[in-house]
């Protein structure tokens, strides 16, 4: 996932009424959506009414040892109850590591052991044309961002409101077509969907900067003074977005998916390099400074 100080550093606790809440969850659906990755919904009215778009909570299966620690997935969507309030809330992930291998056997029915909403989200201004990039999994931090700022939904407790973006375009790179899980999401979102993979079983065959460099040759993206970018996804793909940006004058922030042991800043595993002010760097906390920063403050 799932970021010097961001600007958007003190956003989320000025949106939520309380900390975040650490409690055991109920799974109520989990299933495949495309390979090696899951979809699961859990049942927990406090962090669904809190979570702002962005943000990230940390996940342990209880009474494992294997893990010993808990670990972070971005926050999805939210979903509301049959009163109509947040009660639901969907994570999206790959299977790679011991943790996520022993949760995509985890039934609905058990229990989750769930430590948030953390993080300080996304929070773009006023913007004419937002162009949302993924690659790999990153898509899982940018489906609220399309929802809260096409109209669609609000976030935060109380909900927050934000002003809609004119235009969204979501573009979305993979390895292969077989990584697309739940394309229909972002669509329903309103926004413009673009595909890319290495492998050219769809959309452009290349990488998402491929994809942007075809959409700007082609004029989709439109002037570059009405354009702002938010992306997630591995390091190299976002460093790539980040020079793409920069070179024409585009702000653009960076969900960064540093490995995070503890999600509240104690532990310090998760710190990033983050250029200051005066032209040095520092070390800052992915996990409370982020996991959103200014991409041109990062050093890639």
């Amino acid at each position: 996932m799932a970021h010097a100080a961001s600007v958007h550093g003190a956003s989320a606790a000025s949106h939520t009424t309380s900390g975040p809440c650490h409690e055991r969850v109920a799974v109520v659906a989990h299933r495949p959506i495309a390979d090696r990755t899951w979809r699961i919904r859990v049942e927990s009215p406090t962090l669904a009414a809190a979570t702002l778009p962005g943000q990230f909570a940390m996940l342990r299966i209880p009474g494992r040892t294997d893990p010993l620690l808990a670990r972070p997935l971005a926050v999805y969507d939210v979903f509301p109850g049959p009163d109509g309030r947040p009660r639901y809330v969907d994570f999206v992930y790959a299977v790679h590591g011991r943790f996520t291998t022993a949760l995509a056997g985890l039934p609905p029915g058990e229990e989750l052991a769930v430590w948030g909403p953390l993080g300080n989200g996304f929070d773009p201004p006023p913007v004419g044309h937002l162009v949302l990039v993924a690659g790999g999994i990153g898509q899982t931090a940018l489906l609220a961002v399309a929802r809260e700022r096409s109209g669609l939904a609000r976030y935060g407790s109380p909900a927050r409101l934000r002003p809609r973006a004119e235009r969204i375009t979501f573009c979305w790179g993979g390895r292969t077509a077989a990584v697309f899980g739940d394309v229909a999401d972002f669509e329903a979102a309103g926004c413009d969907v673009h595909l890319a993979t290495l492998d050219g079983t769809a959309g452009v065959h290349g990488t998402v900067v491929d994809l942007l460099d075809s959409l700007a040759g082609a004029g989709k993206l439109g002037a570059t003074d009405s354009l702002r970018v938010a992306t997630c996804g591995p390091d190299a793909m976002m460093a790539a977005v980040a020079r793409w940006t920069a070179a024409r004058e585009i702000p653009c922030e960076a969900s960064l998916e540093t490995p995070m042991a503890c999600g509240i800043g104690i532990c310090f595993t998760c710190v990033a390099p983050i250029r200051d002010s005066d032209g040095g760097w520092d070390y800052r906390r992915t996990c409370v400074e982020g996991p959103v920063f200014d991409a041109a403050s990062i050093v890639w």
